[in-house]
């Protein structure tokens, strides 16, 4: 979460040159004094009936209407490229258009406008700005998919007859299914079905043999899998109290592993394994080689053990009123305070989107900031995850959190839906699964109705749509799986439950042996997604919590191994519990 220091943007915005723009001050420690810039009634009057007339297509009063704006106001440009390239719009000439695009060569739409030029015979084009080109830089650390090897048909021939034996809990008949085919096999094919069984095994409480079959895979293996048969052969002995044993399969699993999560993950437990095996004085060196992955769940543990400062590591980008009073001299970023002014999720995105990649390493931390301000997650994550100069962003900005209350009010810790919503959609308010579950949480058409009857509200299937009640229904879910007894009112519970469901959970308590641990019960969890649901999901909580506050209880509390309660209100979030334990499972 970046912190506000103003509803949208500082005097930076406030052009004075600009009557539309009403100021009104207020002061941040950080920022120094700020103006508060709100549209006023008549100008987003104004601009509302423009828009309004374009969509309805009535031509002629919206061109009446933008060209009696102000010359000097920014919009005009805007809504005059609006209007020109608007389905079934009046034919523009060529002058207006190299007027427009001579004029206004920074708006989102200037290719549209520069072709549609071209096409009326233009034969010298106006020179455009030098469009930065963003370097991907990545989001936060995710647990890599676990996909299977392609291009091996003799292995997808096979994996068929060795999922259903693992669905069914029968590790002796997936391995019998694939005796006999490793010299037809590709060395990743054979090593990911090898790893598959090895895990049937231990889900289903059979060490032993899960250690001779990862042993295997080790052995002639080959790809990604060889690091997870590492972890499985690490849990494996860790089951068996064979500690000496643990702590080297976690270290060879950090050190083959292949993306952040999975090395500070290995580093992590090769620590716990450690000072289990009585050797303290090698713990430390393990903690801060896990720590190094600051962005991840177990890099936030180790840091947390290892007693550092985690919320300063977890910075922000620092932005000066210098930065901001560079932003008054872009249109595109003043545009996009009215647009949010006038409920325009959309075009605000569209300038502000443009704007990065006209500006450059210039304004860029000022721009993730101002999609901050202006409750952008989507677009301050796609700042957030690029670069004009490859220099990453601050880790906080991959974070957001906008300014959006829930239908019901805030029942939930915000920073603990926020991190659900992080994980789930990436803050899309648009987006729908092949499940049908819809919006910010996830929300499924008729789990969604059945809440909101409960609740006393009203309810449509569009309206999971909108953030509001997509974030009242979520919540009240999260309530209702934390009041189950399948949860037991546990956070890690209840988070795996929201990604697999009461049923496997409620399974799980007597199938997982967790040994009142609740890290060994997440690593334990049969479905791989959930695993790395569990991940992301609580990493994600941390650090909202710690954006927030400067701290995070949860992240203590797990990281002197306690089980954390679902953030009811209750004083009391931590505490230790033996947890009963089978022998049975479904791995996947």
């Amino acid at each position: 979460m970046i912190r506000r220091t103003a509803l949208f943007i500082s005097t930076a915005l406030a052009l004075a040159s600009l009557p539309a723009i009403a100021p009104a001050a207020t002061a941040d420690a950080a920022l120094g004094v700020q103006v508060i810039t709100t549209l006023d009634n008549d100008a987003a009057a104004g601009y509302r009936a423009i828009f309004d007339q374009i969509d309805g297509k009535k031509w002629a009063d919206a061109k009446t209407a933008i060209l009696a704006l102000d010359e000097n106001d920014s919009m005009r440009p805007f809504l005059l490229a609006r209007l020109y390239l608007a389905k079934d719009s009046p034919r523009v000439e060529l002058f207006d258009l190299l007027e427009l695009i001579n004029k206004a060569p920074y708006l989102p739409q200037a290719d549209k406008l520069t072709a549609l030029a071209a096409k009326r015979g233009a034969q010298v084009l106006p020179n455009q700005p030098q469009v930065q080109k963003l370097v991907w830089m990545g989001g936060s650390p995710q647990r890599r998919n676990l996909s299977a090897v392609k291009n091996d048909p003799i292995a997808d021939a096979i994996r068929s007859q060795v999922a259903a034996r693992v669905s069914a809990n029968d590790g002796a008949g997936a391995e019998a299914a694939l005796a006999g085919a490793e010299y037809a096999l590709s060395r990743e094919g054979f090593t990911e079905l090898q790893h598959r069984v090895g895990w049937c095994y231990y889900v289903n409480g059979d060490p032993v043999n899960a250690r001779r079959m990862a042993a295997r895979a080790i052995e002639t293996g080959a790809g990604d899998y060889v690091s997870w048969a590492w972890w499985t052969t690490g849990l494996s002995a860790w089951r068996e109290k064979d500690f000496n044993g643990a702590a080297q399969a976690f270290y060879k699993a950090a050190t083959e592993a292949r993306d952040g999560d999975m090395r500070s993950g290995g580093y992590f437990w090769s620590a716990r394994a450690t000072m289990a095996d009585h050797h303290p004085e090698r713990v430390n060196a393990l903690l801060k080689a896990a720590a190094k992955e600051s962005e991840t769940f177990y890099g936030l543990l180790a840091a947390e053990q290892l007693g550092l400062s985690v919320h300063e590591t977890l910075n922000r980008d620092a932005v000066t009123p210098a930065d901001w009073a560079q932003l008054k001299t872009l249109p595109n970023a003043r545009n996009a305070v009215i647009m949010m002014s006038l409920g325009r999720t959309t075009d605000a995105e569209q300038v502000l989107r443009r704007e990065a990649e006209l500006t450059g390493d210039v304004n860029y931390a000022a721009l993730v900031h101002l999609a901050s301000e202006l409750s952008l997650p989507t677009t301050q994550l796609w700042l957030a995850q690029r670069s004009a100069d490859g220099r990453k962003a601050g880790p906080y900005s991959r974070f957001p959190s906008p300014d959006w209350t829930p239908a019901n009010g805030w029942q939930v810790d915000k920073a603990l839906v926020y991190a659900h919503a992080l994980q789930e959609t990436r803050f899309q308010t648009d987006a729908r699964s092949t499940a049908d579950a819809r919006g910010l949480l996830q929300v499924v058409p008729s789990t969604g109705k059945e809440l909101a009857a409960q609740a006393g509200m009203s309810f449509t299937t569009e309206q999971l749509y909108d953030p509001s009640v997509n974030l009242a229904l979520g919540q009240l879910y999260m309530k209702k799986l934390a009041a189950m007894p399948a949860t037991g009112g546990m956070l890690v519970k209840v988070v795996a439950a929201y990604n697999a469901g009461p049923t496997p959970v409620d399974r799980w308590n007597s199938q997982v042996r967790d040994e009142g641990d609740p890290l060994l019960f997440i690593e334990s969890v049969p479905f791989y997604e959930t695993r790395a649901y569990l991940n992301a999901v609580l990493r994600n909580y941390f650090v909202y919590q710690m954006e927030e506050t400067g701290q995070s209880p949860v992240l203590k509390a797990m990281a002197q191994g306690m089980w954390t309660r679902f953030p009811d209100g209750k004083k009391t979030i931590a505490l230790r519990a033996e947890q009963p334990g089978g022998r049975t499972g479904r791995a996947d």
